[in-house]
């Protein structure tokens, strides 16, 4: 129920600009030294240079020319969209954080449970906060 629901969220934030992400590196390749000095990232993408740092959705100039502009264009929208976009990616987090933590404490149960049986066992592995202990039990006939 719960990963249905982390799956969920993760389609709708795409994971864009999720902090701790690794950066994307892209190589623009010049002749001269003397291109290399005069390069302007906004004129080779075509971009103005506010939407640089824009990792998704940076249109064109020529876009912006013909094209309307759709959804929120004042700066104070678009803040409150960033923060309730940086509060969905948190609860994203403490979601994926919580499944984990559940799927750990399940472990450790299942293994109680199995520690129940008659059989010989032996640990191979001592229980840790983020692991249950492993055991290695004797493989028994089953008539």
């Amino acid at each position: 129920m719960c990963f249905q629901k982390i799956e969920r969220m993760k389609g709708e934030l795409h994971l864009l600009d999720a902090e701790g992400k690794q950066r994307n590196k892209h190589t623009f390749f010049v002749d001269s030294k003397n291109e290399v000095e005069t390069f302007d990232l906004a004129n080779h993408l075509n971009v103005p240079p506010e939407l640089l740092d824009r990792v998704y959705n940076r249109p064109t100039l020529q876009t912006l020319e013909t094209k309307s502009i759709k959804g929120a264009v004042e700066p104070g929208s678009i803040k409150k969209l960033a923060r309730e976009r940086k509060h969905q990616y948190r609860i994203l987090s403490q979601r994926i954080d919580r499944e984990k933590k559940m799927f750990i404490i399940s472990q450790k149960i299942q293994t109680r449970k199995d520690l129940q049986e008659k059989t010989k066992k032996v640990k191979v592995k001592k229980e840790t906060a983020n692991s249950a202990a492993i055991y290695k039990f004797e493989s028994r006939r089953k008539r």
